[in-house]
């Protein structure tokens, strides 16, 4: 097709869609046009295909259709890298973490895994207790304030920055609320896995999308922008079987939308374990369980 005609098409104000279908594209109509607009990468999957939009709090998300990972682009990627600074669940530091002390009382009782990271932990109570309790545990986050804290006290071989991790391993790596927070899930991922020991255990908790909408029940898991991903058991187990993992998650009887917890390794005898137990961590109470009691 000449420039002339593209001109020419101008001039009478020929549709656009009439031009592209000169141009060589016969079966393009408004609905072909919109899909083509709408089509996307899944950060998750990798698939090319159409996504949908969904809403949620004044937010605007997107879906893969193939894995129904949901995701959002409304925040700033610098002050996610900034991090949540002195803020955590329970508004102040040295409360909450009773979630990531479960998490190392069960691995250390059900795996024997000695050596702990709190992968962006804060400054929760985790931390310390652990730490006062006899664990072989380590600490990391993003936040300035967070890491001064922590060395003042603690020094910097206990309590770094997560780019200071150099070649460090771990029997279990604990992230809870942290991964939905990653605005390039499998490669930020497969960072954190890669400082596990061989049978290592990643895991954590976050929220799920129960029916692949943004829910805007009283949790209101997704109305901080700083959520840029809701989770649910087909996109995390998509991205766990990327990374080689096996992923395993319980829902825990608590009121707080981060009751789900997860659980990924490529040891096929930690996976039996937590088949085996999976009875006993489904629908547990949290604050309930004796692993966790100071």
């Amino acid at each position: 097709m000449a420039l002339i005609d593209i001109i020419e098409g101008l001039k009478h104000r020929r549709s656009w869609l009439d031009l592209l279908k000169k141009l060589g594209y016969p079966l393009v109509d408004g609905k072909w046009l919109v899909e083509r607009l709408l089509t996307r990468t899944c950060p998750v999957c990798e698939a090319r295909a159409p996504f949908e939009r969904i809403s949620g709090y004044g937010r605007t998300f997107l879906k893969c259709r193939s894995c129904s990972h949901i995701w959002a682009h409304d925040y700033s990627r610098m002050r996610a890298l900034i991090g949540m600074g002195m803020s955590t669940c329970g508004g102040e530091a040295e409360s909450g973490g009773d979630t990531e002390m479960f998490l190392a009382r069960f691995s250390a009782e059900r795996f024997g895994s000695k050596s702990i990271l709190l992968f962006g932990t804060g400054p929760t109570r985790a931390f310390r207790v652990l730490l006062e309790q006899g664990y072989d545990v380590y600490g990391c986050d993003v936040s300035a304030d967070v890491i001064k804290l922590r060395q003042d006290e603690f020094g910097s071989e206990r309590f770094f920055h997560v780019d200071q991790l150099a070649d460090q391993k771990f029997d279990v790596i604990i992230a809870t609320e942290v991964i939905e927070h990653f605005f390039e899930p499998i490669p930020e991922m497969k960072q954190v896995i890669a400082h596990l020991n061989p049978g290592g255990v990643f895991c954590g908790s976050t929220g799920f999308s129960q029916d692949g909408k943004v829910d805007e029940g009283p949790n209101r898991y997704m109305r901080p922008r700083g959520h840029v991903i809701y989770w649910s058991q087909q996109s995390l187990d998509t991205a766990f079987e990327r990374l080689g993992l096996k992923l395993m998650s319980f829902t825990l009887g608590s009121d707080f939308a981060s009751a789900r917890i997860f659980f990924g390794t490529q040891d096929a005898g930690i996976a039996a374990t937590l088949s085996a137990v999976g009875r006993e961590l489904d629908g547990a109470p949290l604050f309930r369980l004796p692993e966790i009691r100071d």
